[in-house]
Parts: C-alpha cells; sequence; structure tokens
C-alpha cells in the first residue's frame, strides 16, 4: 500500500508541471486602483507567448492568482479566449473583461497568470494591484463613454449621446430631479441645451448606465467650442465625473451670394468687395439676398441704384432681427475698417432701396484704438457710423437691428417719404467717452417720413433726433436708457442750421421715452436747439402730443421752438417721477421740472394743455 501511493503522488506533480514549451510575459494592464463596493469596471491584461507552444482556446486561459483560483473579480477563476483562437509563440493578448467589486469594503490583491488547464500554471504573474473597496456616496457617478462629433457647421445638428454610471447609492429618478448638465463652463447653452432630463419612468441604481441621446445646435459663429457635461441633482448639488471635453470646431461652409460670386461669411474675412460684385452685378431695382451668417466688412458697400438688401429667406417675416436671432445676416464692421465714408454700408443719391432684415454690427469694442476710434475722439464722427441712407428719396429700414457704432451715429438718414419701422438701435457709442457718443437715429431734412414702432436702448446721444421733417410722423417709438446716460430720448432740431429744423404739419405721438430709475437721460424729450447752441433759428411747427417721458432728469424741454407763424403745438404728454428740484447735467447743476418752456426763444401752443411748467433758460448745455 505504501508503494502504491508513492506512485499517486509522483503522478499528480508530472500533471502540474508546466510543459518546458509552454511560458507567458506579463506587459502590461489597465486596472483601478479604487472602487466602490458592488461597481462593476472593464480591466485588461496583455499576456506574452514567450513559449513555444501555441495557445489555443480550448485549454489556454488567464486565470486568477493571489490567491490562487479565487472568484473575487468575476466570480469565476479564469477568463477565456475567443473560441478557435490560436495565439502563436512570440504573440500577445490582451484580455479584456469587467469585474466586480466586493460588497464589503477593503483592500484586495488583483493578481493573474497564464494556466492551462488540466496540466499546469506557466509563466510570470500579472504585477499585483491593490484595489481599495470603499462603500458608494449617496451622489457619485462614473463617466463610461460618448458618441460626438468633433467637426460642424454653424447652425449644423447632431444627435449625440454621454453615457454616465451611477456608482452612488441613490437612485437617480426624473422625480429626484437627476439630470445631465452642461459643463465648461458651467450652465453654457453654447449647443442650444443645458439640461439632459431622464425620462419619467427611468430608474438608474448603483452601478446602472443611462446613455442621454439628445439634439445639439452648432453655435451660429465660426470657432472651437467646448462640449463637456456632468450628472447633478437640480437645486442640490453637482457630482461625480466630468465627461473629457471634446473641442469641437464650428465653421462657416460657403454660400453662394450671386452668380459666380461664393464666400464663407466667418465674421473674420473682408466681404465687402465681394457683396460690392454682386450689388454692381443686380439690375436696378433687383434684390441681393444675403444667406444667414456674419459678413466681416473692412471695405465700404455703396448703392447708388434702386435695390433691396435682406436676408435670404425672410422677405415675408413680420419680426424684427433681434427677435430672429441668428437667422438674419450680420454685417459687421472689421477692425480694419478705417475710412471718413460715414459708415460700412452706404446707399447715396438714389431712391427705393430697402435695407430689410439685416443686423449691422459696428464691433465697437474690437475697433476701440483703432485711427477711426481716434478721430471720432478728435471730433470727426463721420469715421464711426454703422450706415447711411443719403439723398435716397423713397427708401426703407425696416427690420433691422443697428448696434455697437463706433461713434456718431447707427443709422443717419435723409430722403423723402421714407419709412424706417420696426427696427432695433441698440448700445451705440459710449456716452462717458468724450466724443465716442452715437446717437440711435439721425434724421435730416426726410419730409414725410415715417418713424413707427422701432425700439432704442442705451444709445448715448440722442437716441432719435430729426433735423426736419414736413408731414413726418414718429409714432409708438420705445426708447429705453436702462445701462448709460444719454442727452435726450427724443430731440427735435435744426443741426444749428437755418435750413433745416422744419416740422410743419409734422406728428410726434405715442412715444415712450424710460430713463430708468438711474435717470439716465438728461432730457426726455428736447424741443428745440438752444440747449446744444444758440440761434440760427427756431425749429417750425411740429405736434408732440400722447407721449410718455419716465425718470428723465428734465422730463420735456422746450428751448428755441417754434415762431409766431409756426407755432410748437405740445400737449397731453404724460411725465412722470421728474428729477425732484435740480439734477446734474453737462452745463452743470440746474433746477429741473416734468414740463419746461423757455417762453422767451420758444412759441408754444399748448391746445389747453394746463399741465403745470416752468420756464428755465437751457442754453448751451449740451
Amino acid at each position: 500500500m505504501f508503494q502504491r501511493l508513492i506512485i499517486l503522488t509522483s503522478t499528480l506533480f508530472v500533471s502540474l508541471t508546466a510543459s518546458a514549451a509552454d511560458n507567458a510575459a506579463f506587459l502590461s494592464q489597465s486596472v483601478p486602483t479604487v472602487l466602490t463596493t458592488g461597481e462593476v469596471r472593464t480591466v485588461s491584461v496583455t499576456m506574452q507567448n514567450t513559449g513555444t507552444t501555441s495557445w489555443t482556446a480550448a485549454t489556454y486561459k488567464l486565470g486568477t492568482d493571489n490567491p490562487m483560483d479565487n472568484t473575487l473579480w468575476i466570480g469565476g477563476t479564469r477568463v477565456y479566449m475567443n473560441p478557435g483562437e490560436v495565439v502563436a509563440p512570440g504573440a500577445s493578448r490582451t484580455f479584456t473583461f469587467n469585474i466586480t467589486a466586493p460588497l464589503s469594503a477593503g483592500s484586495y490583491n488583483f493578481q493573474w497568470r497564464m494556466v492551462q488547464d488540466g496540466v499546469a500554471w506557466f509563466g510570470a504573474r500579472s504585477t499585483n494591484v491593490v484595489i481599495t473597496v470603499q462603500a458608494p456616496l449617496p451622489l457619485d457617478s462614473q463617466f463610461v463613454s460618448q458618441s460626438v462629433p468633433t467637426t460642424l457647421t454653424v447652425g449644423q445638428t447632431a444627435s449625440v449621446s454621454v453615457t454616465m454610471r451611477n456608482t452612488g447609492a441613490n437612485v437617480w429618478t426624473a422625480a429626484g430631479q437627476y439630470k445631465l448638465g452642461s459643463q465648461g463652463p458651467q450652465d453654457n447653452l453654447t449647443w442650444g441645451v443645458g439640461r439632459v432630463d431622464l425620462a419619467s419612468s427611468e430608474s438608474v441604481g448603483l452601478n446602472g448606465q443611462k446613455t442621454f441621446t439628445f439634439a445639439i445646435t452648432a453655435p451660429s459663429t465660426a470657432g472651437v467650442y467646448n462640449f463637456q457635461w456632468k450628472m447633478l441633482q437640480e437645486g442640490n448639488v453637482w457630482f461625480g465625473a466630468l465627461s473629457p471635453n471634446v473641442a469641437i470646431t464650428v465653421s462657416q461652409p460657403p454660400v453662394t451670394l450671386c452668380s459666380g460670386v461664393a464666400v464663407v461669411p466667418d465674421g473674420v474675412t473682408d466681404l465687402g468687395p465681394a457683396i460690392q460684385s454682386c450689388v454692381n452685378a443686380t439690375p436696378s431695382g433687383g434684390t441681393l439676398e444675403l444667406p444667414a451668417g456674419t459678413y466681416g466688412i473692412a471695405t465700404q458697400v455703396v448703392i447708388n441704384k434702386p435695390f433691396t438688401l435682406r436676408t435670404q429667406g425672410l422677405a415675408s417675416s413680420s419680426a424684427n432681427c433681434e427677435a430672429l436671432g441668428n437667422a438674419c445676416a450680420v454685417l459687421k464692421a472689421l477692425p480694419s475698417f478705417s475710412a471718413n465714408v460715414g459708415g460700412f454700408v452706404a446707399a447715396v443719391a438714389t431712391s427705393n432701396v430697402t435695407f430689410d432684415h439685416l443686423v449691422l454690427d459696428g464691433n465697437r469694442a474690437a475697433r476701440l484704438g483703432t485711427t477711426a476710434a481716434s478721430q471720432c475722439a478728435a471730433g470727426a464722427n463721420f469715421w464711426g457710423f454703422n450706415a447711411r441712407m443719403s439723398d435716397c428719396a423713397s427708401c426703407r429700414f425696416t427690420y433691422n437691428v443697428s448696434k455697437n457704432t463706433l461713434c456718431g451715429t447707427a443709422l443717419e438718414f435723409r430722403g423723402h417719404d421714407g419709412t424706417l419701422t420696426n427696427n432695433v438701435f441698440r448700445s451705440n457709442g459710449q456716452n462717458s467717452q468724450p466724443g465716442m457718443w452715437s446717437d440711435g437715429l439721425t434724421i435730416h431734412i426726410s419730409d414725410r417720413v415715417l418713424v413707427n414702432n422701432n425700439a432704442f436702448i442705451d444709445n448715448s446721444d440722442v437716441a432719435l433726433i430729426l433735423g426736419g421733417g414736413r408731414q413726418a410722423v414718429v409714432t409708438n417709438n420705445a426708447i429705453s436708457q436702462p445701462g448709460q446716460v444719454t442727452f435726450a430720448g427724443l430731440m427735435l432740431d435744426n443741426f444749428n442750421s437755418s435750413a433745416l429744423g422744419d416740422f410743419t404739419g409734422a406728428v410726434v405721438t405715442g412715444n415712450t421715452i424710460d430713463c430708468s430709475a438711474a435717470r439716465n437721460c438728461h432730457f426726455g424729450i428736447n424741443l428745440g436747439p438752444h440747449p446744444w447752441y444758440l440761434p440760427p433759428g427756431n425749429i417750425l411747427g411740429g405736434d408732440v402730443h400722447g407721449n410718455t417721458v419716465i425718470s428723465a432728469r428734465q422730463g420735456i424741454n422746450v428751448d428755441g421752438a417754434g415762431t409766431a407763424s409756426a407755432p410748437l403745438v405740445l400737449y397731453g404728454n404724460s411725465v412722470s417721477n421728474p428729477a425732484p428740484g435740480s439734477a446734474s447735467f453737462n452745463c452743470g447743476s440746474h433746477a429741473t421740472s416734468a414740463l419746461n418752456i423757455n417762453t422767451g426763444d420758444s412759441v408754444v401752443n399748448r391746445a389747453g394743455d394746463t399741465a403745470p411748467m416752468t420756464t428755465f433758460v437751457w442754453h448751451n448745455c449740451p
């Protein structure tokens, strides 16, 4: 019996000894060092066949070690190759598989070795990794994967996905306000969405995954933009890992302006010559429609024939470009635009020109420090205009936005029978810098002009000023100054010339001037030139009634308005919250009131209006 036992022991030893032809080298591994209890992670271990025998899937496997044949990580002891797979001598094999962390917190070994099942273990062990297993936090998450493009064109819509794993103890539900939120920077709306919700029926528990699939829309301006996300519980806290940032390049595709002229409206290239060539190629009375995009202008575009310039596809739209956002074409002055030409777009000595559904951007911030800016500061404001329509009969300016003028005016308009309706004039010039002031809209001699339903916001000289217009109608315009000071919200003037200032038959009614609680208007409505300069002459005529002024330093002021043969008619206007008693003006502290008429140099027909008035003199107080 003793002899038989020796034989059996010898047989067992032989069966567990590796063949000299089997050998393995450890090459690399990808293994976390910290997990939460029960967390599932994908790992990899790469081994090289350094023996002379090929590894076949039938018997060659990766086995758990330290201790041998433990079931700690995969619930079993082996990781298999694919059926029929062969790893030849010298080749390597990466075993990629999921592990599940133990349910008890602690430190655990992670080590592996090759084995030929039923024969022997062989070769080098993988380097041991001590994995710390922690109890999960109440709120935690792990980035798993994402599908995101790296290039888009402006305005393009694309479907993306971001997958996050719940590595916290709390269950994610829509009712619990668990969401995916934008980062880089936090809460941005770069892609048109800042939150992605769970479905109402979804529940994502510990180690569960959620793939958020949603549509993004590329910004309207070319550039490189961040795409990054993180989990949050709305109203409580952001938590867990960020998704890796993806820098998405947004480019502007070429567009066709007219036959043979294709451009990329990227906002940095001078497209003035291209637009001018299409204007020139279009017959008199024709239309040039610009596809949406940003057209940099360093060379003035001039129109001198009946013509319509508008954004493509918006001929029938009754919304202005501020409401439409990036649907409108933007004509943007480049920093290199520096010419004494009165605007980067002009209609000159012609008739029946229409500018419709366009954004005119003076790009003021980028043009400070240029020659044009220094000329503005020196008083030559023709360098700083956005646009002008000069000696332009029956011309129209409709549904546009003119903003960020360097100095002078967002639009200078001169021409009989004009129409200026449904536009926005915003943030033009800077009142606090001498010479850098800008009107919103400057109208010279323009009989029968219609100025209706426009919005004027934060213009820095006079929001809306007219220097003459018989039978003009100025109605239902909204003027507001929430952010900067202006000389006047609305003004009838003669620009220091006896040839101007004729408002016979003109009506100014239904307009609102809101100067804000900061009293950002020196004058709500100023009628007459004398607060700026003394004669020659008064303005003639004009019917100013039914307007509303709120929180001006001086509500309504009349100084240099009306004559015996052509009095100013002034009645029925509402002035609320004027400065109490006195206020600061460019000429120093001055007494104020709701309504002031300098009867010494003005002739006013109040049409029975008995509202209290003062008779201060406001000479030379620009």
